[in-house]
């Protein structure tokens, strides 16, 4: 169902954007060979990080700014880039935007106890509309999506400024929503392959690690958005989930009171928000919310100097705590890079840990483990840069870079600057830690940067990586184990998904040949000393280890028992890595009952106690 909006009074005519689209004609392609785009300017308010992207200073700005309400849980971390792409493109048609943190999530500190309610996340999405009023917008366009949609609704009636709210797959019933959130999270448990004590205790809400608060999730629990929140008469946009129950209710709710109102679907929905590694950007909903966004927008009453001024943020962003203190920080060619810098209250020891990314997830990490990290180490003397490599969630991506980066050296450049910008602070020397793609960065990177002194790479599914075969779009059809592939062969479960045509034969056929080609050739290789196809790669990675070993970069290897990365470590080293008790500078440990994430709060504090080791072990060089 669709309504065609009428033209909006303070519409613009003749609107041009600032940069074209890149050749496939795609709204998040690479950047023009001439343009490198900035990272969003950071601020802090209430307890809070957010992200603020100016108008772009070539258009006349607009009056106007659009404030993200994130949803929550694997949903924010499968949304994280959408959302930054989206204000990149309103910026480039002269709107500027806030996206920030709800308390308890992100990088945003943890509330106390009794400050756990929902009217917690309510009052920081009221501050964030009044920080935008005070950058001197005076109005604003809610954009909220899935949770985050519906506490939109719930604080409307409040915002003075208000102009606007579109809604993108609303929460419509709450209790519909924590059963839905309940199933996928036992479906995200059971592909971790979760022991039962290592799972979210009963009555909980929980998926991927994050737990949310009881009071905010018993107030979830009573929401009914069609009757319990109020509607303001501003402009409407509805993009419904498709399938969605409840949708029809909601729509004839806003109309009652709404001064306009338009309704869409939201085509890609399930594939925006299947996993931060495998999101898929809808373009045709960036394309719809760029265009009610333009007809929304009021000119800035006041000459564009006067208004550049006032737009730009004040530079103080800081997060303290009694145990640390967070700055979130924008480094690299033209400020490309966005991350956060956590450092101890108390004397400093040991060497900076750079906690580096795996595959597409936000710098807070799977279960904010990196976030938590980062504080725990702060707390024991040990300072901490954490931050998104570019084109994943809140860095953009870099001028001529493939969009595809992970298992790329395009990424060592983003270590690089980030090792500039603690030299520029005197944090040398660094341990460079990262878990999967993040610890074949990590590892790599020591191999290029001699200010890198130690390594902790965890789950690591290679040293080594032809780049001439580039990594797959889908991530899905990547290569597992052969262990984890029998053990899905014989699942009832996968049998299923064949039989509904939701498993790609072809794919899976192909891996599995490669799973079992990988052990033939691992044991003509251990049995006889030969390899078919990967002497070159065996070369390759012995070079880099011989290389580490020389230098004395000290590396802590950490690999969750049944990992599919013990794959590679097997063909190159041997059972348990065995051969690599030939390089005095490595120690190899293997966790029980730890998934590929290291969801378990067991296997979590192994991991910290490794980092902590490893920093400490480093001499610290302060002036």
């Amino acid at each position: 169902m669709r309504f065609a909006s009428r033209r909006n009074p303070h519409q613009q005519d003749g609107m041009v954007s600032a940069r074209p689209l890149g050749p496939s004609g795609r709204l998040d392609a690479a950047p023009a060979a001439d343009f490198q785009p900035s990272a969003a300017k950071p601020v802090v308010f209430g307890g809070t990080v957010g992200l603020y992207t100016p108008p772009a200073r070539i258009i006349a700005p607009s009056a106007t700014a659009v404030l993200f309400a994130s949803p929550w849980g694997l949903e924010e971390l499968s949304t994280r880039k959408f959302f930054r792409v989206l204000a990149d493109r309103f910026a480039l048609h002269g709107v500027a935007s806030l996206r920030f943190d709800y308390p308890g999530t992100g990088d945003a500190l943890d509330p106390a106890e009794e400050e756990t309610a929902i009217g917690a996340w309510h009052e920081a999405l009221l501050d964030a509309a009044r920080l935008l009023g005070s950058f001197g917008h005076q109005r604003v366009l809610l954009i909220g999506q899935s949770l985050g949609a519906a506490l939109s609704l719930q604080v409307s009636h409040r915002m003075d400024n208000l102009d606007g709210v579109a809604l993108l797959a609303p929460v419509v019933s709450g209790r519909a929503y924590l059963r839905e959130l309940a199933l996928w999270s036992t479906v995200v448990d059971d592909s971790l392959k979760l022991r039962d004590v290592d799972r979210a205790p009963a009555g909980s809400v929980a998926i991927a690690g994050l737990v949310m608060p009881a009071g905010i999730a018993s107030a979830v629990g009573k929401l009914k958005l069609s009757t319990a929140a109020p509607a303001r008469p501003v402009d409407y946009l509805l993009l419904d989930r498709p399938g969605q129950i409840g949708g029809d209710a909601l729509f004839e709710h806003l109309q009652a009171e709404a001064r306009y109102i338009e309704r869409r679907t939201f085509d890609g929905y399930e594939a925006l928000i299947a996993s931060p590694t495998t999101s898929r950007i809808p373009q045709e909903v960036i394309a719809t919310l760029v265009d009610w966004v333009d007809r929304h927008k009021a000119p800035a009453m006041a000459p564009l100097a006067a208004v550049a001024s006032a737009f730009n943020p004040p530079a103080k962003a800081l997060l303290q705590s009694p145990d640390f203190s967070e700055r979130p920080v924008r480094f690299g060619d033209a400020d490309r890079l966005y991350g956060v810098l956590c450092e101890p209250v108390g004397e400093r020891r040991g060497a900076t840990v750079i906690l580096l990314g795996s595959a597409y997830d936000r710098h807070s990490g799977w279960g904010r483990l990196t976030a938590l990290t980062a504080r725990r180490l702060a707390a024991a003397g040990i300072a901490s840069l954490r931050f998104d490599c570019a084109n994943v969630a809140d860095s953009p991506a870099a001028t001529g870079a493939p969009l595809q980066v992970l298992y790329s050296r395009e990424q060592q450049a983003d270590v690089t600057e980030a090792l500039d910008f603690l030299e520029t602070r005197s944090l040398l020397p660094a341990v460079a830690v990262g878990r999967c793609s993040g610890a074949y960065l990590a590892f790599r990177s020591a191999l290029a940067e001699k200010r890198i002194e130690g390594v902790v790479a965890v789950n690591p599914y290679a040293f080594h990586w032809d780049e001439t075969k580039p990594l797959q779009d889908d991530l899905r059809s990547m290569p597992q184990s052969i262990d984890t592939y029998w053990r899905k062969m014989v699942s009832g479960a996968a049998i299923g998904r064949i039989l509904r045509g939701e498993i790609d034969i072809r794919n899976s056929a192909r891996n599995v040949a490669a799973a079992v080609f990988g052990k033939l050739e691992y044991q003509m290789s251990s049995r006889f000393g030969l390899s078919l196809t990967r002497s070159a790669e065996r070369a390759s990675v012995y070079e880099a280890f011989e290389t580490l070993g020389e230098r004395r970069v000290q590396v802590s290897l950490l690999y969750s028992c049944g990992d599919v990365g013990l794959d590679h470590l097997r063909y190159h080293f041997g059972d348990d890595g065995i051969q690599l008790n030939r390089f005095a500078n490595v120690a190899i440990e293997f966790i029980p009952d730890a998934d590929h994430n290291l969801t378990p709060q067991a296997a979590r504090a192994v991991y910290l106690e490794r980092v902590r080791e490893m920093a400490l072990r480093i001499r610290t060089r302060v002036q």
